[in-house]
């Protein structure tokens, strides 16, 4: 320890290169501070195979690259800044690695909203004398080393460049190694979790990102009006499907009969199109938005469920999922709470089947004239297709029983998503046997999911690739429909009349609900409403 002091505040050495000085930082974050993350991805991996090897190199050039390219840009602005920024860094990650430790911690963003509602009672429980040895040895030391090590300083452009320079390695690794891509979508979030500096900088960006959305001021549409009172209860169901792409429905043509069971219904399936992105938060801001396909994932227009609950009309929450904006509704439950607070007859597990649990009872007893419902079930999330669904809804097989998908066959991983579209075909046809039992009432259901999904073709797998690779099984979507005899006797409409061109379906929801109710107002685009009837 003399020595190193000695070393440390003894005559200025000759300048180091800053970029040697950059890299020698980026190897010592991935020496010092990333065991737990080592140590996870190691046990997630696919080693001893070729495979394996590649996805732990892959996830040490991520993390050199990216504290590179960061460090290289703030020495653009001055060499003492990106010191002071990597000595922060050094502290945090000193401070995180002892809580990681001890505690086996996972600094994921509920860690985060958790680490900063707590206060001070609270921290001072958590010390103990145990931190100073992380603090001095991961932290004071390799800061002072920082601090005291005299860089030369060579032109900014130069440093800017090797910036741009490390970005360019970090992408050419990635999509060298794009095979290794679902193996970091599975596992993000317990590796996003342990992945020092990131999983406190990324994540503490997402709590603040997440709490501004929901205290965000909406924007307040237009007052409604409505043509007429209704002669019977209107009941209008809008079922946000999930990752279901049309290449796997039976009634656009699949080979194997997904919709077996609202074939026995009129359900109609109207021209697929275009989901407006390929992600669950963008994608229902477009379907529950006046702007539709146009709304970008922030929207802070009013919703369509808070729009129809300030008009009066009952609305109803069922959900077993996430991503929509902040909704006022007049009920609100998810698939938990049904199974949770139900009295009998009750549905198992965490399936969708909750969502439909006694939902034409419920309405049926409502003494509101216009009722809507919001249903957001799993639906065909991955990559645990094949708990989706209950054992006996497993009709095609082989089936994918893993979550490392490109290991399946490429016709086990299509059965168990097939399996998970001929569960959801089962849930909408209950759902409209439902509505048709409800007595003096007109009905109408709507079917647009989020987007698509990919099971391998072109090396790509579940969802969420930028719109401008996105391949088209991540955005063409089904788009159906039912109506009751009586909505359609009243309307003069039939399913021949509400065929829209192909297009976006998330375009028509939003006023084709409107038009259902025969609601009126400024933002209201009658050429979106299905059910106009011209």
């Amino acid at each position: 320890m003399l020595t190193f002091l000695k070393r440390l505040y003894g005559p200025r050495k000759k300048p180091m290169n800053v970029f040697v000085f950059v890299g020698l930082l980026c190897l010592g974050n991935v020496l010092l501070y990333q065991k737990p993350l080592f140590m996870h991805a190691v046990a997630v991996s696919d080693l001893p195979n070729r495979l394996g090897y590649i996805q732990l190199a892959s996830l040490q050039v991520l993390q050199l690259c990216l504290l590179a390219i960061v460090l290289f840009w703030i020495s653009t602005i001055s060499l003492r800044a990106m010191k002071l920024v990597a000595i922060v860094l050094a502290m945090t990650n000193a401070t995180a690695l002892y809580f990681m430790n001890a505690y086996k911690m996972e600094i994921d963003i509920s860690m985060i909203g958790n680490i900063l509602n707590t206060d001070t009672g609270e921290a001072s429980g958590l010390w103990d004398n145990a931190i100073l040895p992380y603090l001095v040895v991961f932290g004071v030391l390799p800061s002072l080393l920082i601090w005291r090590t005299p860089v030369h300083r060579s032109r900014w452009f130069w440093r800017f460049g090797a910036g741009f320079a490390a970005l360019g390695v970090l992408i050419g690794v990635l999509f060298a190694a794009s095979h290794t891509w679902l193996w970091y979508d599975q596992n993000a979030t317990r590796m996003g979790s342990k992945i020092l500096p990131w999983s406190y900088v990324v994540n503490t960006g997402r709590h603040y990102n997440q709490k501004a959305l929901r205290e965000r001021d909406q924007i307040l549409l237009p007052a409604a009006i409505f043509d007429a009172a209704p002669l019977r209860k209107q009941i209008v169901v809008l079922v946000i499907g999930e990752s279901a792409r049309a290449r796997n429905f039976a009634l656009y043509g699949h080979d194997q009969n997904t919709n077996a069971f609202t074939a026995r219904t009129s359900l109609a399936a109207l021209p697929m199109g275009q989901s407006c992105a390929t992600n669950t938060i963008h994608g229902t801001a477009c379907i529950l938005t006046h702007e539709g396909s146009a709304a970008s994932s922030h929207t802070v227009f009013e919703p369509l469920p808070s729009y129809l609950t300030r008009s009066g009309i009952e609305t109803y929450l069922r959900s077993n999922n996430s991503g929509p904006p902040p909704l006022v509704t007049s009920f609100s439950q998810t698939g938990k709470d049904i199974v949770a607070t139900c009295a009998d007859d009750c549905p198992t597990g965490t399936l969708d089947a909750a969502l439909n649990w006694k939902l034409g009872e419920t309405l049926a007893a409502s003494s509101a004239a216009r009722i809507f419902v919001t249903l957001h079930p799993r639906g065909s999330h991955g990559p645990d297709y094949a708990n989706r669904y209950p054992a006996d809804f497993a009709q095609f097989t082989p089936v994918c029983e893993t979550v490392k998908v490109s290991e399946c066959s490429t016709q086990a991983l299509e059965n168990a998503y097939d399996n998970s579209v001929l569960y959801t075909d089962y849930l909408l046809a209950d759902l409209i046997a439902q509505l048709q039992a409800i007595p003096d009432s007109d009905a109408v259901m709507i079917y647009v999911p989020d987007h698509g999904e990919s099971l391998g073709e072109g090396g790509y797998y579940l969802h969420g690739a930028p719109l401008s690779v996105a391949p088209k099984e991540q955005r063409d979507i089904p788009f159906l429909v039912w109506m009751s005899e009586g909505f359609m006797r009243d309307r003069g409409l039939s399913y021949d009349s509400i065929t829209p061109a192909r297009g976006h379906p998330h375009d028509w929801p939003f006023h084709s609900v409107m038009g259902a109710f025969g609601m009126r107002s400024d933002i209201y685009k009658p050429e979106f409403d299905l059910f106009r009837g011209d």
